[in-house]
């Protein structure tokens, strides 16, 4: 059976930085009939003002894609991985073994607009 889940139904918040709506169960949003789907756990929209952004966090046994819809996303990593990420680019990110990483809106006028897709791994502690 397929359940559609409207936009607006989504969980998220805003942060006065960050504006986000999570697809699933994510940081303080809590719906036990959202948990992910199979190794799917994570489909989040976000919209981080411009300057603003994640600072170095770490991650590990994921498989992280982001895909920029608007503006630009600086990205730089503990494997010494430094990008940015313009409108419709991809960005595959393998965080086995544990990566820390930061996420920033270069721009000093525009929000970037950005999916983030977390799956997990068939195996833990990919390279």
């Amino acid at each position: 059976m397929i359940n559609i889940r409207r936009s607006g139904e989504r969980g998220g918040g805003n942060y006065g930085w960050l504006d986000t709506k999570y697809t699933f169960s994510f940081n303080n949003y809590h719906d036990p009939r959202f948990m992910g789907f199979r190794n799917l756990r994570v489909i989040n929209e976000d919209w981080v003002e411009a300057n603003q952004g994640f600072g170095t966090h770490g991650h590990s046994d994921m498989e992280i894609i982001t895909f920029v819809m608007s503006g630009e996303l600086a990205h730089k990593d503990s494997s010494g991985g430094s990008e940015v990420l313009r409108p419709h680019e991809v960005q595959r990110m393998t965080a086995g073994t544990g990566i820390r990483h930061s996420e920033f809106n270069p721009s000093p006028t525009e929000k970037v607009h950005l999916y983030q897709i977390w799956i997990l791994p068939e195996a833990n502690g990919l390279e």
